[in-house]
């Protein structure tokens, strides 16, 4: 009975095993994933080290932000029309001569602060063009029941890199200099192109009437989102995690006057849900199977909010560190089923947008996040500013699971959308 419960719970490896195309991309989006971490850690050092000032690292920092939220919803538009195999190339060859250039500038004897704004701001279009094609390209390389374990992989690959991929970098520029951080994400970078070449040709199905203006077509995929009852309910669940994405905010307050802690125990709060989503995904076998993954998904989301307001009452750190690893838990749970459905209610003609969107909004739901909760945190003790947002955001996931009948019912193997009746006259 053990080795039962064991085999169904452990993570399902096939697409990785029987998906060459698939295990290509999975490991050229690894690389990816390593070199954002490692720019994330070299471009902020350097610039401190060149300027000394925070303002400066604020700007770039932002700069690389805002030019990857825009490299998504390019790359939509463009995954939707253009081959998607070609796509990845390209981008993926953009950001590895950005590597280049960004190493070539840290080797100078005083490197120019105006290329690192400009190329940290390019790699962020190619990264933002490259996740988003390969998203839309995943459907086609696993088969439709391989979907959330496809997802699965991918969330574990994301929670891994964004653990081990900024010490790696920390490491490479505290023993050997930034430049040689920059030059090793570009070698790996580089070298994913062999990989990526392997590929089948990936063309999307234009549809029937594919709209020639790229803000069109962007209008033309929020139009889908907010027509298509799962989808739409998927998005709309998704601002909530938006919302919450903010907590790390509060964790430093709450940690020295809740928990009586310190840097240690900051660093425990913010290592905790990474680690439970760790966890989820590694034991995720079950999900591809579940016969009502909406559902599924709806209770994850209320029990991962509630833990986060039950996260604002505890006193102790060993308890909070439990509760976050809990609430990092359920949500690596929603995201994996979030993902399989996604992936398999939108058709091939939208893939590339609706991906984009979504992966925009997962990017750009901490930012958002962390305004609300810096602004809560002026008028409510950090504990008291928790209970808050869990609370409200888990009623608010429960209203949605009572009337947002089409999600709590969705499959993974959804029906065709029926066709809308036509106008009168």
């Amino acid at each position: 009975m053990l080795r039962r419960l064991a085999r169904r719970l452990a993570m399902d490896v096939g697409p990785l095993r029987d998906s060459r195309p698939f295990r290509n991309v999975f490991i050229a989006r690894t690389v990816s994933v390593f070199g954002i971490g490692m720019l994330a850690v070299g471009v902020p050092v350097q610039v401190y080290g060149l300027t000394g000032s925070t303002v400066h690292v604020g700007a770039v920092s932002a700069a690389e932000g805002f030019a990857l939220l825009a490299g998504f919803l390019w790359g939509g538009v463009l995954a939707d029309r253009y081959d998607r195999r070609r796509l990845m190339l390209h981008a993926r060859t953009a950001a590895g001569i950005g590597f280049v250039l960004l190493a070539l500038n840290a080797f100078l004897p005083s490197p120019w602060l105006p290329a690192i704004y400009v190329l940290a701001a390019w790699d962020g279009l190619a990264t933002g063009v490259s996740v988003t094609a390969l998203l839309a390209a995943t459907p086609a390389l696993v088969a439709p029941d391989k979907l959330v374990a496809a997802g699965a992989l991918n969330a574990l690959t994301v929670r891994l890199g964004s653990m081990a991929s900024p010490a790696l970098g920390g490491v490479v520029v505290s023993a050997f200099g930034v430049g040689w951080n920059y030059a090793a994400a570009a070698a790996g970078t580089i070298g994913t192109l062999a990989l990526l070449t392997g590929l089948p040709s990936l063309r999307p199905d234009l549809g029937d009437d594919k709209p020639a203006n790229p803000l069109k077509a962007v209008a033309d995929g929020f139009r889908f989102v907010a027509s298509h009852r799962v989808v739409g309910s998927l998005m709309l669940l998704g601002l909530l995690f938006m919302v919450a994405g903010g907590i790390p905010v509060l964790m430093p307050a709450f940690a020295t006057r809740s928990l009586d802690g310190g840097a240690t125990t900051v660093g425990l709060l913010f290592a905790a849900p990474a680690c439970g989503a760790v966890l989820a995904s590694v034991t995720s076998g079950w999900a591809g199977t579940v016969r009502a993954p909406g559902m599924a998904l709806l209770v994850a989301s209320v029990t991962g909010f509630a833990a986060l307001g039950c996260l604002g009452l505890a006193r102790h750190p060993a308890l909070a560190v439990a509760i976050l690893f809990a609430y990092g838990f359920a949500q690596s749970i929603e995201e994996i089923l979030r993902y399989g459905l996604i992936q398999s209610h939108t058709p091939d003609s939208h893939l590339g947008r609706v991906n984009a969107l979504w992966a925009a909004q997962e990017t750009g739901g901490g930012a958002v996040g962390a305004l609300g909760a810096g602004a809560l945190g002026r008028y409510l003790a950090p504990g008291a500013a928790i209970v808050v947002y869990g609370t409200v955001s888990a009623v608010l996931a429960l209203a949605l699971a009572l009337t947002l009948t089409g999600l709590r019912t969705a499959t993974l193997r959804p029906e065709p959308e029926p066709e809308p009746a036509p106008e009168p006259g």
